[in-house]
C-alpha cells in the first residue's frame, strides 16, 4: 500500500526507528522501499541528543 498508493501521492515521506538496538524488521522491508523512491528518507534516532538532528537532516531547505 505504502509504495502503490501512498509515496507516488506524497512530495515527502519519512520513517525513523528510536532504537538503541540494531534495526527491526520494518527498517530491512522499508530499505528496499526507499531504493525506489527518492521521496522517501530513512532515518535512526539512538539517544536525545540526536532528535533534533534528525529532523534538522530531514527537513532542511533544498536550494535550486
Amino acid at each position: 500500500m505504502l509504495s502503490d498508493a501512498l509515496l507516488p501521492l506524497c512530495q515527502f515521506y519519512s520513517y525513523i526507528e528510536i532504537t538503541r538496538r540494531s534495526h527491526q524488521t520494518l527498517w530491512h522491508e522499508y530499505e528496499k522501499v526507499g531504493a525506489q523512491f527518492d521521496n522517501f528518507a530513512m532515518k535512526n534516532i539512538r539517544s536525545q541528543d540526536d532528535i533534533f538532528p534528525v529532523f534538522r537532516e530531514l527537513f532542511h531547505k533544498e536550494t535550486s
